[in-house]
């Protein structure tokens, strides 16, 4: 069998690299980890040879995800989303005729085929997942993830210097396949591809884009046949990974094979493909009543009380209901019903819901109307047009919680949105009726920089901080977020654009972004004036002090008297009073008997902008780990605050402040008119 032919198909505006090899009683899609190659693949043995197994009992469907190997690496970005990846299988499956498949997922391919059978149950038979990992990222709420943080960013800086290099596959080879350490023809081939399936510049947005993968939600989702592959001995994935994943899955199959190497068609591959033949072969059919992901979006009109008349409520019902049908023509999107007094709409993705709900909002705004909206990704029971579940009852409480003009997506959204340029504020957590316990849920944000800027700024690994009205944009080592504006982040931004300059408490308080730095000389002087200026008054003055001195003579009496008469509880009485009255004294003088002072000018400035700049920290670590603990390490705080960073580290810092934009709301106070639900 030689090497078939490569062919394209269109996704959307992306060409989408394919291959077909086999003529089995099954479809299978080989869903590849990371970056690939459909033709170098062909050039290693053992790779070519597990293909070739696989194509004895099934059609095997190759594909090169958007941005790597053969697929269009123009127009669009190498960190594609988990939706545009999964329109990306379908639409090769189109173009191969293949009305239903199973897919095989090898590692990080394992998320995407469990995305696509719990998205399209109809079109995916079964899944084979392959060493995948459900959550990349470990931390405290997470412990099983597969690395902490600081261990990824040292990971992702030796792949960063050493992608496509021979020294690096050396070292890749040790983890991906240690039975072929020291294989020189082996390495060489690795080194090949992968600089043939991405280029150094993007490996690491890329990397990052699945490493911010969270699904966890997903595999219980998945209601088709799985089976869960696991070489016991792998070196880059714990068996635990799986275990987790086969325990978490309904209709799960874990088997564990013996062997130390993480690529499949490495070590042992006749027996994995002997255990993937016979559950292939078996596979059942799905059930007339579908359980799939859906993506539900609620969209409701904030009216106001003195147009809610009958003729008024109906034509504004109306307004919105025509805006939201355009918006699901565009979006792909299928109105399923109205849910209480708002829209319920499905997707097949999150992240195209949440684009269709920016245009529902923004189009109803130019009509006067405020529109919030909540999203939510659960999993619903699918009878023909019909669906049922919580989710829908999640995805209205979230609705609820949305402000008018505001769109409100559960976390779960989040966590499948990575890679989209969609931004987020800050998670608040809320109760909602339809389950027990807390949720976060997030804001899209609708201002600040795009979705095509923020990916372009992670891809050029470039460092910004941008200020666009009440939002900041800030890309640091190749990931984009957004912090809301506050005196802090604005202290920062004065910060981080003049490294290793000392600015001044007073200078930060009175300019906030622009504040001045000075020089060495200035520092001094400054450092004078403050010590000139630390004298204050003290806490105690001469009265306050002739009063203590007075009350704690009358008490030693009162202790002696007690003492000469035997009263141990009024002696004890006055006692306590004279300890409490001491421990005052010693506050207000310290322990050098020197009159402690009230704050002075300069004093209450270091405690505020110290306090303002450690908060700013600590929300940039929640939305940016990597940058919080830069700055962690980096900045200084004090009556002078500076940012002082170990390397060189350059930041473009932009303080736009974009006029708001006015437009009708019903809740204006010159009409006297307040906002409720229709």
């Amino acid at each position: 069998m030689s090497q078939p032919e490569t062919r394209f198909a269109s996704a959307g505006d992306v060409n989408i690299a394919y291959q077909v090899l086999g003529e089995g009683r099954v479809d299978v899609v080989w869903a590849w980890g990371l970056t690939s190659n459909i033709e170098v693949v062909w050039e290693e043995p053992s790779y070519a040879a597990f293909l070739r197994g696989l194509a004895e009992f099934a059609r095997v469907i190759l594909f090169d995800r958007r941005g790597c190997g053969a697929s269009d690496r123009h127009g669009g970005t190498v960190t594609a989303t988990l939706e545009e990846r999964m329109a990306d299988v379908l639409a090769v499956l189109d173009a191969v005729g293949s009305e239903r498949s199973s897919v095989f997922g090898v590692s990080e391919g394992g998320n995407l085929a469990a995305l696509l059978a719990a998205t399209y149950p109809s079109r995916i038979a079964s899944i084979v997942v392959y060493g995948t990992v459900a959550r990349f990222l470990r931390d405290q709420e997470h412990p099983w993830g597969w690395a902490d943080a600081d261990w990824l960013a040292a990971f992702h800086e030796r792949v960063r210097a050493g992608w496509g290099t021979v020294e690096s596959s050396a070292m890749a080879v040790q983890l991906w396949a240690p039975s072929l350490a020291g294989d020189e023809r082996f390495i060489a081939w690795m080194a090949k591809h992968a600089r043939q399936s991405c280029s150094r510049s993007v490996i690491l947005p890329l990397m990052r884009a699945y490493e911010a993968y969270d699904l966890i939600d997903v595999f219980p989702a998945v209601r088709v046949p799985t089976l869960v592959l696991h070489r016991t001995g792998d070196v880059l994935v714990p068996v635990a990974h799986s275990r987790w994943i086969a325990e978490h899955t309904p209709e799960a199959r874990l088997v564990e094979l013996p062997g130390i190497d993480h690529l499949p068609f490495v070590g042992d591959a006749e027996t994995l493909l002997a255990e993937i033949e016979e559950f292939l072969v078996g596979s059942r059919a799905a059930s007339a009543t579908e359980r799939r992901l859906v993506t539900l979006l609620v969209a409701d009109v904030v009216q106001a009380p003195d147009v809610i008349g009958d003729n008024t409520r109906r034509e504004v019902t109306a307004t919105r209901d025509q805006i939201v049908a355009d918006h699901l023509a565009r979006f792909t999107g299928h109105q399923v019903k109205h849910a209480g007094n708002g829209v319920l709409a499905t997707f097949d993705g999150p992240a195209r819901a949440i684009r269709c709900a920016l245009g529902i909002v923004d189009a109803a705004a130019r009509l006067g109307l405020d529109v919030r909206v909540g999203v939510h990704t659960g999993e619903c029971e699918v009878h023909d047009v019909e669906i049922g579940g919580v989710a829908i009852d999640i995805a209205t409480g979230v609705a609820e919680h949305a402000a008018a003009g505001e769109i409100l997506v559960s976390s779960t959204v989040r966590d499948l949105v990575a890679g989209s340029g969609i931004r987020f504020g800050e998670p608040r957590t809320v109760e909602l009726d339809a389950v027990v316990g807390r949720r976060d849920v997030l804001p899209v944000l609708r201002h600040g920089v795009s979705p095509d800027a923020a990916r372009r700024l992670a891809i050029e690994q470039a460092n910004v901080l941008r200020r666009d009205g009440e939002y900041w944009t800030v890309a640091y080592d190749g990931h984009v977020a957004m912090l809301r504006d506050t005196k802090g982040v604005r202290d920062l931004a004065s910060l981080l654009g003049t490294p290793h300059r000392e600015l001044h408490v007073l200078d930060l308080g009175a300019e906030g972004v622009g504040a001045r730095a000075v020089d060495a000389r200035e520092a001094t002087d400054a450092a004078g004036i403050h010590r000139e200026r630390a004298s204050g008054e003290p806490v105690l003055d001469d009265q306050a002090r002739t009063e203590y001195k007075r009350r704690i003579d009358e008490l030693q009496a009162a202790i002696d008297d007690a003492d000469c008469r035997g009263d141990p509880e009024g002696s004890a009485r006055a006692r306590q009073e004279l300890d409490a009255l001491v421990d005052q004294l010693t506050a207000a003088y310290g322990l050098g008997g020197h009159p402690r002072r009230t704050p002075d000018r300069i004093e209450r400035a270091r405690k505020t902008v110290t306090r303002r700049i450690r908060d700013a920290i600590a929300r940039t670590e929640r939305a940016h780990p990597p940058l919080g603990r830069h700055l962690q390490a980096s900045i200084r705080t004090g009556v002078f605050c500076s940012y002082a960073p170990e390397r060189d580290v350059r930041w473009t810092v932009e303080a736009h402040t974009a006029p708001q934009k006015q437009r009708p709301r019903f809740d204006q106070p010159a009409t006297g008119k307040s906002s409720s639900s229709i």
